[in-house]
């Protein structure tokens, strides 16, 4: 039997425990390990582009120079391994399971960068990741996401993702004519709204790879993913050199999953519990889980970290500049 047959409730193994929760546990396994991985690219990628001159943001130029950097390396290491865990993932369980635990990145990432820079985490810190962590594993729980199709229809893809490339187009927009908190802010925007899209047509690439392999490289998902994983790429780096993290990471933990589970929903059918009930619990759970990434991205420790970095980047350019 498949991993369709299993996802969609149709085998129990001998133990008589069925194979559907089988999946869904290395799919939360697999996330998590994601998660962790995504937590260490973002602190050493984020320390790498602050050095970049911000004339190259917003372009394929600032990936080339931060392919100098063996700090950003060893993130984009760590980066591809998330991508792979992800993939893993989406691969056994739906959307709207996978990417509410990936975004809880945040909870990683914080406490290893306060460690980087020997820090302590304080009651905020701490408040912030039992928020984060807690509201989803209760989202999770009160929506028991289910498995949709695993070919939609070319219309339902279009009208689902034309919307969200117009948002998401227009907030780089923005974002390119404004500098500093504005600037990280809408490309943070954008770097979520990509990273959503990004994340539902992995699931779908990841049917496709699995049924016929030469034939998947000829439909347009495979080329459309590696197009909006580049895009998102730039973006989010480029988020990343324009402020702190409090700018930008609010908008890439809400929106990454709210759009993943929406296109999740409409186009792959993928059903979350809907009654009066459950709908009133995911909701207070979304919020707990999004006070908890405001109270982490706005932490003075984190900003000090940000800061501290900036300030070291920016006298290794002046002494350089002098000596030059």
């Amino acid at each position: 039997m498949g991993r369709e047959g299993w996802q969609s409730g149709g085998g129990t193994p001998r133990g008589g425990f069925p194979l559907t929760k089988i999946m869904y546990g290395a799919a939360i396994l697999a996330a998590l390990g994601a998660a962790v991985c995504f937590a260490v690219a973002a602190v050493l990628q984020q320390e790498s582009t602050q050095s970049v001159s911000e004339d190259k943001s917003l372009s394929i130029g600032l990936l080339t120079a931060l392919l100098h950097r063996p700090k950003w390396l060893a993130g984009g290491a760590f980066l591809l391994s998330g991508f792979g865990l992800q993939a893993l993932a989406l691969s056994y369980g739906p959307v709207a399971l996978v990417q509410p635990i990936v975004v809880t990145e945040l909870a990683f990432a914080i406490p290893i960068g306060i460690v980087r820079k020997h820090r302590r985490a304080g009651q905020r810190e701490w408040a912030g990741i039992v928020c984060v962590t807690g509201g989803i594993a209760i989202f999770l729980l009160a929506a028991s996401p289910g498995s949709g199709i695993q070919e939609p229809k070319g219309v339902d893809w279009l009208l689902s993702l034309l919307p969200v490339g117009a948002v998401a187009a227009g907030a780089i927009l923005a974002g390119g004519r404004r500098q500093g908190p504005k600037r990280a802010m809408y490309l943070g925007a954008a770097a979520g709204l990509s990273f959503g899209v990004l994340a539902v047509l992995t699931k779908a690439l990841t049917h496709l790879l699995s049924s016929d392999l030469l034939k998947a490289f000829t439909t347009w998902q495979v080329y459309l993913t590696i197009a909006v994983g580049i895009t998102a790429l730039v973006i989010s780096q480029s988020a990343y050199q324009a402020g702190p993290l409090a700018y930008s990471m609010p908008f890439v933990g809400v929106l990454e999953p709210l759009v993943a589970v929406v296109i999740g929903d409409t186009v792959l059918g993928e059903s979350v519990r809907q009654s009066p009930g459950q709908f009133a619990i995911e909701l207070v759970a979304a919020v707990v889980a999004c006070t908890g990434i405001v109270l982490l991205t706005t932490s003075d420790t984190v900003l000090s970290i940000y800061e501290e970095g900036h300030r070291a980047d920016g006298e290794r350019l002046h002494t350089a500049g002098n000596t030059g």
